[in-house]
């Protein structure tokens, strides 16, 4: 009896055991999430996008687009004015697509292809970072311009895709980027993305894309979206060739 009751107590007063300990790759993981969270919550509906192209020795030229997207892996983009008005940039996945109007057949282009100025088809498509990315966290903090940021470095979790490694900054005070730089499978630096502003539900509003392959990097477009409206879409419209006939 008294060794009995001696085990239950000791059992009683015996320490939970401890959890196991969290490693940066796990605070990385978590912030990934937080910072796709805004792109989550937006699943399904239409964007106006504003671009302004500013490329050295030229001057500005200004465009304006419809973008339509679907889940995390499908858009269309419609181009409603500048020399490339009525064309399209269909994205499922890892496959893009080019429409042109007149042209037979859609024409198969690559996610990291320019698509104007420093911007790329994959750019005017929804990046997600926790999907495409695995992070480790850097201790300490950084400042892009007055926000002190956490800063994850960013490894591909596919090979072959166009920007196998980056840095992004994400603001300690509501965990959203602030600053994702981008490079090839050489280490070199190629793209730098600094998202201006964030909209009331977290919605990204301004983004400016530099190229840093450019000279002096004084190639930039900024893109602005001046309207986001939730709203179910028809399938059919991200499909090669019924994205020929959406309007």
């Amino acid at each position: 009896m008294f060794r009995t009751a001696t085990l239950a107590l000791l059992v009683f007063l015996a320490p939970e055991p401890c959890p196991a300990a969290e490693t940066p790759m796990d605070d990385a993981a978590r912030m990934l999430a937080r910072a796709d969270a805004p792109r989550d919550a937006f699943g399904e509906g239409v964007m106006d996008v504003r671009a302004i192209v500013k490329e050295r020795g030229k001057p500005p030229v200004e465009s304006r687009l419809t973008l339509y997207a679907k889940g995390t892996d499908k858009s269309l983009a419609v181009f409603r004015e500048g020399k490339q008005k009525d064309r399209k940039i269909l994205t499922d996945g890892d496959k893009v697509w080019l429409i042109v109007p007149g042209a037979s057949r859609p024409v198969p282009v690559s996610k990291s292809q320019r698509l104007m100025g420093a911007a790329s088809f994959g750019d005017i498509a929804r990046l997600r970072f926790a999907d495409e990315y695995t992070g480790a966290l850097r201790p300490g903090d950084e400042t892009v311009g007055e926000t002190p940021c956490r800063v994850v470095d960013l490894t591909a979790r596919r090979k072959g895709v166009g920007y196998p490694t980056g840095v992004l900054w994400l603001a300690t005070s509501d965990g959203l980027a602030r600053r994702l730089r981008l490079s090839l499978a050489s280490r070199k630096e190629a793209k730098e993305v600094t998202f201006t502003g964030y909209g009331e539900h977290g919605w990204v509003r301004t983004m400016e894309i530099r190229d840093l392959l450019s000279a002096g990097g004084e190639n930039v477009t900024t893109l602005t979206f001046e309207r986001y409206e939730p709203k179910a879409l028809d399938p059919s419209m991200f499909d090669p060739e019924g994205a020929k006939s959406v309007p």
